[in-house]
């Protein structure tokens, strides 16, 4: 991330279960004039610029952002990741991973293996600066009159942390404002006669 204007930032994925090691090779990084890089993930958050040559960074999980801040011509970070099996398991056996420009979002099914009181997650992710739109011209959780078991799908844009809640046979049509989305099934949908499917695609952005 050298030889870069301005702001420059680096998206790494991989599968569900593996997490990914960042090791910083070189920096020439000017912090007193401002210039840093933010590693962030779901389940960490860091920010460095002093003594960042030898450092090891663990993302936790299968997903990793690099944003760097630079000021002046020819600064910044090398870096060499690679990815491994996660040491802690953070997701549940009916979690599905998205990557990609566009894919299809379908609701879990249960398994009789599975533990009934789990919820399951869809993450998505697109290029950096990017923006995910989802569609979902067909759903049908069922009636949401029915306390017993009221199901519901929720989308969390990730850059906000903003949530909207589904309901019922309500279709929509659901914009973030940053490259990553979860859209979470509460554990009575894979349970009951539920339908839904939706397709997503990125937004270039402006």
């Amino acid at each position: 991330m050298t030889g870069v204007e301005s702001d420059c930032t680096v998206a790494i994925g991989r599968p569900l279960g593996e997490e990914i090691t960042v090791s910083i090779l070189e920096s020439s990084l000017n912090c007193s004039a401002g210039e840093v890089v933010l590693f962030s993930g779901r389940m960490m958050w860091r920010t460095g610029c002093r003594k960042l040559p030898l450092s090891l960074i663990n993302s936790r999980t299968n997903t990793l952002t690099v944003k760097q801040r630079v000021l002046l011509p020819g600064n910044g970070i090398i870096l060499q990741y690679n990815s491994r099996i996660a040491t802690k398991k953070y997701y549940q056996d009916c979690d599905k991973q998205l990557f990609g420009p566009q894919g299809e979002i379908v609701n879990p099914v249960q398994l009789p293996d599975q533990r009934q009181e789990v919820v399951c997650r869809t993450f998505i992710d697109v290029a950096p600066r990017h923006r995910i739109a989802i569609r979902a011209p067909y759903i049908d959780l069922g009636n949401k009159s029915n306390q017993t078991h009221f199901n519901y799908i929720l989308v969390r844009d990730v850059s906000t942390m903003k949530t909207m809640v589904f309901h019922g046979k309500q279709q929509f049509f659901w914009q973030s404002t940053g490259s990553q989305a979860e859209v979470e099934f509460h554990e009575n949908v894979k349970e009951h006669q539920t339908s839904f499917w939706a397709e997503y695609h990125s937004i270039e952005p402006k």
